[in-house]
Parts: structure tokens; sequence; C-alpha cells
């Protein structure tokens, strides 16, 4: 499938969801307490090898503790600001093994109200890019879907910085555009090429895919920033 970069795209869907190439592992965001007595998002689905950070918000004490005990906690409730970091590696997994790569947690004095999480970690979405410079038609390939999965791209020339969508952290700052959707096949490979004019030379462009799975539910992938 091929399509101009700059010349077929339409709003990213923000509101319902998602030197060379360079990627990372994303960075997600977890508010505690920022509406309620609640994680937001209460529950999210991450790459192996993401990272969680929780923001403490408002004058109330929370902590963050896994449901079960040792695997991680962040100390006693306290009020914000504060916040609490884990990375979901591989050693970070095999150290601390629950079933079905699933990790639920709480709120020590207000879990009995509601305030839990969950986090499942999942085998990488992963987004590579493929003669991804200006004059060139660039691939987009995204790998590690399940089959038939709907995919999404989107894309920002304005920067990188972290915004929160329904399911995690995208690393693409507004006004951001989307693709058009993409359908993975049996292999779990999805794939879109795009026309990349020469007057783009020297451009900053930062990418950004997700897995959607219905119901305001979906991964993201590594986000890519790339100089045409």
């Amino acid at each position: 499938m091929k399509t101009s970069l700059f010349r077929a795209s339409t709003v990213f869907a923000i509101g319902f969801l998602l030197s060379g190439v360079a990627s990372a592992q994303n960075n997600h965001t977890v508010q505690v307490a920022e509406s309620g007595f609640t994680f937001t998002p209460q529950d999210i689905n991450i790459n192996m090898g993401d990272t969680i950070t929780w923001v403490w918000n408002g004058a109330i004490s929370h902590n963050v503790d896994s449901d079960i005990a040792g695997v991680f906690r962040s100390g006693l409730p306290v009020a914000a600001p504060n916040t609490f970091s884990v990375t979901f590696d591989a050693l970070f997994i095999a150290a601390n093994p629950v079933a079905a790569d699933l990790y639920t947690y709480h709120c020590d004095p207000h879990q009995a109200i509601g305030m839990v999480g969950s986090i499942q970690v999942m085998a990488p979405r992963v987004l590579s890019l493929t003669n991804f410079s200006a004059g060139q038609f660039g691939t987009m390939n995204v790998d590690g879907l399940n089959a038939g999965g709907t995919v999404l791209i989107g894309y920002s020339t304005a920067g990188n910085s972290p915004l929160s969508v329904s399911f995690g952290t995208l690393s693409l700052s507004p006004p951001i555009n989307q693709l058009p959707g993409l359908t993975a096949n049996a292999a779990g490979h999805a794939e879109l090429s795009v026309n990349l004019p020469p007057g783009l030379a020297g451009a900053t462009v930062h990418l950004h895919a997700a897995e959607l799975f219905g119901g305001g539910a979906g991964i993201l992938t590594n986000p890519v920033t790339v100089v045409l």
C-alpha cells in the first residue's frame, strides 16, 4: 500500500485510543488519584521492556503495591509530589514471574474502595522503517501483531513529547496525523509505503503505532524518530 506521508493523512484519534533512525521502548505515565481514588489508566497493556512511572496527585496519601508481595512497592503511602517507576524488562519478569505476565496492584489504604490497577506485559509490537529518506518510497513495518489485527500509525513533525492516551503514553506532539489503517497478515506483519518528496530532506519525523483490541483497549509499539 502506497500513499503520501504529508498529503493523505487525517488527525490521529488521540481521544479514542494511540543522524538516521532511532527507536526506544515506551515510557508510560500512570496518574495516581488525578481524579478520585483511581489509577489512570487503570489497566494498561505494555511491551516487554517498557517502563511505567506512577505520578502522585493531591494531598491524600497513596502508594503502589503489587498484589503479590515483594514484586514491586513504592513504599509507605505519601502525598504528592512523588513518583515511582518500574521497568518490565526480561530480567524483572524472570525475577518476578506471575501468571500470564499480568501484574496487578493496589493502593494499600484504598484497595477496599477500588483503587486498583493492572499491567499486562506482552510480546513487543515493533515499528521499523525501510528506505525512509527524502526522495524515496519509504516503508513503515509493524511486526509482532495478532493475525488480522488492526493497526494505526501516527506521525508528528512537531516533536515527541509524551501524551497520555487511553491505553498508554504516545510519544508524539500535537498536531498528530494518522495514516490509513492497516490489517496484520497471518504472520503478524503490516506495512505501509509512503512517498517522501525530495523537499523533505532534513525534516525530522516522529512516528508511533498501535494495535487496537476493541473497546478502547490496545497496545503501542516502540516510538521511532527519523531525520529524512
